[in-house]
């Protein structure tokens, strides 16, 4: 069993954490996955998130966000660093309480939000991820002071000069030049059944 605290994680750095977590463990998988998480206005509201004073109740709001969704025998599971579920959890369940796509289950401050902005899912097949994925960090620097916003991770950035800083890339809905598709929620979960 993958334990949380045995992994390389860095707040705020979510693609990372997932390329170190794929580069460690994808051979203990059938299928192992990086999925990016936003939408076109990049402001994801998805629940249970620890960054949230109450996670169950009140939703994170993330420009993006990355998890891993593997799956070994009949079980598919979703491990997110930040997420107050469980690493890993059962995607199903996941699903569930991290998007609800159900208006009723919306705080009412937030139904129209949630419902404006929506969820879409790049799966990108984990070797494919290691090999095309590349980032300077550059998008974590604060323009103005020319400091990191959050902490950098302690070790050298995964930069391929011969990729350049590709993370937005990955996020563009018109870019199909790197591996993955975006799907709607109820494609997302077709795709892992």
């Amino acid at each position: 069993m993958i334990k949380c605290e045995d992994c390389v994680y860095t707040g705020c750095y979510c693609e990372e954490n997932i390329y170190k977590f794929i580069e460690k463990y994808s051979d203990q998988f059938d299928e192992v996955y990086a999925v990016f998480i936003s939408n076109l206005r990049q402001q994801c509201v998805i629940w249970c998130q620890q960054k949230s004073e109450e996670p169950d109740v009140t939703p994170v709001c993330w420009d993006y966000h990355v998890v891993a969704v593997a799956r070994k025998s009949s079980e598919t599971c979703v491990f997110d660093f930040d997420t107050s579920l469980g690493f890993p959890c059962p995607l199903a369940l996941y699903a569930s309480q991290c998007f609800r796509p159900s208006a009723s289950a919306i705080p009412p401050g937030w139904v129209q939000f949630a419902l404006l902005t929506g969820h879409y899912f790049r799966p990108i097949e984990g070797s494919e991820f290691l090999e095309t994925f590349s980032s300077d960090r550059s998008h974590m620097i604060d323009k103005a002071s020319g400091h990191f916003m959050s902490d950098p991770p302690n070790y050298d950035p995964i930069f391929k000069p011969n990729l350049g800083h590709n993370l937005m890339n990955f996020l563009d809905f018109e870019n199909n030049s790197l591996p993955g598709n975006w799907l709607d929620y109820k494609n997302f979960l077709e795709f892992f059944n």
